[in-house]
């Protein structure tokens, strides 16, 4: 039984519990978290769990295998340095850190000790969200214009990052892995309406190799709650809504075709619009934030490199740090560029990854549906 130390219980740390202790090879033994109140409402509901308020109380304990992050961004660094020190694996949230830097040294270390740095970029493993990459890798949609994602909410607001370290965190983990890549460049803008220095709302445009773009759109300062993804391609275009459960892709046979005949009028000859229809494809979905503990508990057994590994972290932290300088250069476009020993050892899922996270959904979906009876 993998034992597992929390930090942070506050707003995301109740699921991560609930879902490793869906799981039946994982407990979370320690939950930490430095104000009282928090560690009270959940103290309870899990009695095998020993609250405290000093991280020590986990790092000292020689039966805690893993440690898991959901603190303030500020803090993922010095916690998951000192975990990893330790003798401990590392499940950290997005982002793994606030500075690229000290995303490097968490992933240098984790190799020195030999041990799992995970981070939780919760999207990689949504069945949703690789359904739309299939369609991206298998061509069905053509060669990849441009992508446009829309992330917004009336709250809750933050203080401590701005809307886009803490929601365009995850779109931008979203197009790294659709794009199999880290962007090169970007331009931002942000404005800070509620509190100084801390933008609400923010609008910025990663480029990508052949042209490709893509366009985010983040805020807790809208009347909306939307969540969604278009992707543009030379055949066809996709639209993601997060919030459509029943219906989440629908796929359009819409596209820009070349004439193939003599032309009416002036505007028909500029352009012909191809009208095929709309598909919604059937997916099978999962519960992405049960899977990715799961992976994370596999990961520590088998000795696998995780999906979403240091690597995947580091390119989402050097995008927002690009976004952050764009938007203080008034959307200046500024470079991105992954260091080169990073790149040579770049982390990729084995061969079967996605066999593995069916196998670990099965393994999810049982015990839900045990858990059900």
């Amino acid at each position: 039984m993998i034992k597992i130390g929390l930090v942070g219980v506050g707003y995301w740390g109740p699921n991560i519990v609930r879902s490793f202790e869906l799981t039946r090879k994982a407990t979370v033994s320690w939950l930490c978290d430095l104000n009282p109140d928090n560690l009270s409402r959940i103290a309870d509901r899990y009695p095998q769990a020993k609250p405290t308020q000093n991280f020590e109380d986990i790092l000292n304990d020689k039966t805690v295998d893993a440690v898991a992050i959901s603190t303030p961004a500020g803090a993922h660094y010095e916690i998951a340095h000192r975990a990893l020190s330790a003798g401990k694996h590392v499940l950290i949230e997005k982002p793994i850190t606030v500075d690229s830097q000290q995303a490097i040294h968490l992933m240098d270390l984790a190799e020195q000790v030999d041990r799992v740095l995970m981070v939780g970029h919760v999207f990689e493993y949504n069945f949703t969200i690789r359904a739309l990459k299939d369609l991206i890798d298998s061509g069905e949609l053509g060669d990849i214009h441009y992508l446009n994602f829309v992330r917004t909410n009336l709250g809750p607001v933050r203080t401590d990052v701005s809307a886009l370290w803490d929601l365009a965190a995850h779109d931008v983990s979203i197009m790294c892995y659709l794009m199999d890549a880290c962007p090169t460049d970007v331009t931002a803008r942000g404005q800070s309406y509620l509190n100084e220095n801390v933008e609400d709302a923010v609008f910025a445009t990663f480029s990508f190799k052949k042209g490709i773009m893509a366009h985010v759109n983040a805020s807790w300062l809208n009347p909306r709650k939307v969540r969604k993804i278009v992707v543009v391609g030379s055949k066809k275009m996709a639209v993601w809504d997060d919030l459509n459960l029943s219906e989440p892709i629908h796929i359009y046979d819409k596209r820009i075709a070349a004439l193939d005949e003599i032309p009416d009028t002036f505007m028909d000859y500029k352009t012909k619009v191809v009208e095929g229809g709309v598909y919604i494809p059937h997916i099978r979905q999962n519960q992405p934030l049960q899977t990715e503990c799961e992976h994370f508990i596999e990961c520590i057994e088998l000795g696998l490199k995780p999906i979403s590994g240091g690597y995947s972290g580091l390119r989402v932290v050097l995008a927002l740090e690009a976004a952050t300088a764009s938007m203080k250069k008034r959307s200046r476009i500024v470079s991105i560029k992954m260091p080169a020993q990073t790149n040579r050892r770049r982390e990729k899922a084995a061969p079967g990854d996605t066999d593995l996270l069916e196998r670990i959904t099965e393994k999810v979906q049982d015990k839900l549906n045990n858990t059900i009876k």
